[in-house]
């Protein structure tokens, strides 16, 4: 069966990716290079932490023994976004755990505490 398709149609516009640092984009984090090869360096997947209290998300790299014990996070994976090297870290189970979090694509305040290697990322 063939479809027939209607190429004239309006198609909505798709939001654009910022230029800041760190911004949430379609319920994904995404990290520029400079500040993901900080934070994550080449591994695939991060550990995570909801701070709901303060609305913040703390990132570190998956061999960071300490974090684990102390916040007890879950895993997540990181991707690649582009050929820049920024990567890109589905958020979607924090939203979905806790609704009331702001799920608009906006840039996002963070700061990172190169001593223990960890993102801090406010999530309003």
């Amino acid at each position: 069966m063939e479809r027939a398709f209607d190429f004239n149609q309006n198609i909505p516009q798709q939001s654009k990716i910022l230029d800041t640092p760190v911004q949430l984009h379609n319920q994904h984090l995404i990290i520029q290079n400079d500040l993901a090869n900080q934070v994550i360096g080449e591994e695939r997947q991060t550990y995570a932490a909801m701070m709901p209290e303060e609305k913040k998300i703390l990132l570190t790299k998956a061999s960071n023994k300490a974090f684990k014990a102390k916040y007890k996070p879950i895993m997540l994976f990181v991707k690649q976004k582009n050929i820049q090297g920024d990567k890109s870290i589905s958020l979607q189970e924090f939203f979905a755990d806790h609704p009331d979090l702001s799920q608009e694509n906006h840039a996002l305040k963070y700061s990172f505490a190169d001593k223990e290697a960890i993102l801090e990322i406010h999530i309003l």
